[in-house]
């Protein structure tokens, strides 16, 4: 699948699927969420997402996605079906920066769900 992306220190561990459909946001996300030590893997639409919650041979744990984004819904219904946490943060990308919010709550939680087991 394409736009994947693990640390190999992290690939025994459970992922969390980034859901954003702006490049800046899905790198940032994945920067900050790597550095917590996560398994991160990326999706850049709502398809690939429930693509990567049905096929993907990776344990997907949590799925952080972005607020607003067309079939936010549809992502995070797949990813209750199947027992996979999600999330919404919110992203603003400007000509200066790149802002995120929320993603960090969801992040502490898939620490120490992965510490818990």
């Amino acid at each position: 699948m394409n736009g994947t992306h693990a640390e190999p220190e992290n690939w025994g561990k459970p992922a969390i699927l980034v859901v954003a459909d702006d490049l800046y946001i899905r790198v940032l996300a994945q920067a900050i969420l790597n550095s917590k030590g996560n398994r991160v893997l990326l999706a850049n639409d709502a398809q690939t997402a429930v693509r990567f919650l049905t096929e993907s041979q990776v344990p997907i744990r949590s799925v952080a996605i972005r607020a607003g984004m067309r079939g936010h819904e549809e992502v995070r219904d797949r990813s209750l079906r199947l027992g996979a946490k999600p999330w919404t943060f919110h992203a603003n990308v400007d000509a200066l920066c790149v802002r995120v919010e929320g993603l960090e709550s969801g992040a502490e939680w898939e620490s120490a769900a992965s510490e818990a087991s």
